[in-house]
């Protein structure tokens, strides 16, 4: 029973995620961002998946820090906050990783780093570039963590941002 509503507790974070690509405000993607980490945060400590779980506690508050950028402590420090915050993300990954001696957490890794990576950018186009490449890291480390419902968002994840850089592409073009 636990196992289901951690897949419908999946499902529903996969859709906060998704929504969260359809928001125009820098500030509502972050925000529905932030929801859905703290959903895959809930699924994978019932699937005890803690890193994940751990991972994305670190990705949804750097995903807050990125979305207040523009505030005068983190803009006069900028290099320094990007680099703490990824400096911290990879000493728990890795420390995870060690600890649990196994080669998945550091896809997890990979995935947080990426991801909340591509809020600190301000071009669109770089923003889908970089989600993209953390997509595949994350569905692996879904998959193999048997959190089936984030591995089927992370394959629409991919084929969302695949289709928004075409249909950007092609507006580009016209222009």
């Amino acid at each position: 029973m636990l196992l289901y509503v951690a897949q419908v507790i999946g499902l529903l974070a996969v859709a906060t995620f998704l929504i969260s690509y359809q928001q125009k405000k820098r500030t509502n993607i972050i925000l529905f961002n932030v929801i859905s980490r703290c959903l895959y945060i809930l699924q994978y400590l019932l699937l005890g998946a803690f890193s994940g779980a751990v991972l994305d506690i670190l990705g949804a508050v750097a995903s807050a820090v990125a979305g207040k950028k523009d505030a005068p402590f983190i803009k006069k420090h900028l290099p320094w906050v990007i680099l703490s915050m990824n400096v911290l993300i990879v000493a728990v990954g890795v420390f995870i990783a060690i600890m649990n001696q196994s080669w998945l957490d550091l896809f997890s890794l990979m995935g947080v780093l990426l991801h909340t990576g591509a809020f600190w950018m301000n071009s669109e186009k770089i923003i889908r570039r970089i989600s993209l490449a953390g997509s595949p890291f994350w569905f692996i480390y879904n998959f193999l963590s048997r959190a089936y419902g984030s591995a089927i968002g992370d394959l629409l994840t991919m084929a969302s941002i695949l289709l928004a850089m075409y249909r950007h592409r092609e507006k580009s073009k016209n222009n």
